[in-house]
């Protein structure tokens, strides 16, 4: 499947739609040298780095754990995109699904869009149903 990764000691399944999502936000405010998979591989990186090897990479200003996901470790993060000439405010915050072993993008929007975290998370919940059953197959 084109939307899984494989990095020691994680796996990525992100959900179809986020791709398209940071797809279009990429293209619509990074530079022509920003790319979908550069920007996803830095993501990636980073997150192992952060839960994995234990050498903390995000602030509590960047990330935190989402409430109101009954039992399941959501987070939020404001991601940095590589290329885009945007302050801090105005990148894209992501909700991602993390289990021992995967990590899985949901969604994302920005204040460029005006967005409204209540809507995001929603968008999150449903797509946090559909990943999880994914991630059982896969996990299989």
């Amino acid at each position: 499947d084109e939307n899984m990764a494989c990095f020691e000691p994680c796996c990525f399944v992100h959900h179809s739609s986020f791709l398209i999502e940071l797809e279009e936000f990429v293209s619509k405010y990074g530079s022509s040298s920003s790319s979908l998979e550069e920007s996803l591989s830095n993501i990636q990186k980073l997150l192992v780095t952060h839960f994995y090897n234990h050498s903390p990479m995000f602030t509590p200003k960047h990330m935190g754990v989402a409430q109101g996901f009954s039992g399941f470790t959501v987070f939020w993060i404001h991601l940095v995109i590589p290329g885009c000439n945007l302050s801090r405010t105005q990148f894209p915050k992501a909700y991602f699904y993390k289990t021992d072993g995967h990590i899985s993008f949901l969604c994302l929007d920005s204040h460029m869009q005006n967005y409204k975290d209540s809507k995001l998370r929603m968008v999150a919940g449903n797509r946090l149903k559909e990943i999880v059953e994914v991630i059982k197959t896969h996990a299989a």
